[in-house]
């Protein structure tokens, strides 16, 4: 009985937590765009505007820029890694013509999270990223990291998941 009360609570709390993500979005995805220039600025990189439509040429500078960055506190790893997270998504948005959104799909290891995905550019409109999650395991690789080497990571992973699909049809 236990067991059935504390998954019925946990489904309440993410069930809420999805419709204040859902209710966040907006805002959430005014501010990506801005904070990611921003961001690109910071670093030193020329253009940073330019990142809104061609982060795979930045991705190079970005990983330059960013590989021995370290953080002393909290709020510096939590910048740090919004950022991070933010051109990840953007990425794989422009690499696969895909979008931002918030995972409605019950189930999913990403449920209520703000993901990338419903790619054109792949055969599977349920494959999607948490650029969060990546941008967490990033941010908590010591120095130096790669980001072009964790960005080829998840491009393997999502060709192959694609690639695997295809096969089983």
């Amino acid at each position: 009985m236990t067991f059935k009360f504390y998954e019925s609570v946990m489904s309440l709390d993410t069930n809420l937590q999805l419709e204040r993500r859902k209710a966040e979005f907006d805002q959430f995805f005014q501010d990506l765009m801005p904070k990611l220039v921003d961001f690109v600025g910071r670093l030193g990189i020329n253009f940073p505007h330019h990142v809104l439509k061609q982060a795979a040429q930045y991705l190079p500078y970005v990983d330059h820029a960013c590989s021995n960055m370290t953080y002393s506190n909290p709020d510096e790893r939590a910048w740090l890694l919004a950022r991070i997270g933010y051109f990840i998504g953007e990425y794989f948005v422009q690499q696969y013509g895909g979008c931002w959104y918030v995972n409605d799909i019950e189930g999913s290891k990403y449920f209520a999270r703000y993901v990338v995905g419903k790619f054109t550019a792949l055969n599977n409109p349920l494959t999607m990223v948490d650029p969060f999650s990546v941008a967490q395991q990033y941010v908590d690789t010591p120095v130096p990291r790669r980001l072009e080497d964790l960005v080829a990571e998840v491009t393997a992973e999502l060709t192959r998941y694609v690639t695997l699909q295809q096969s089983q049809s």
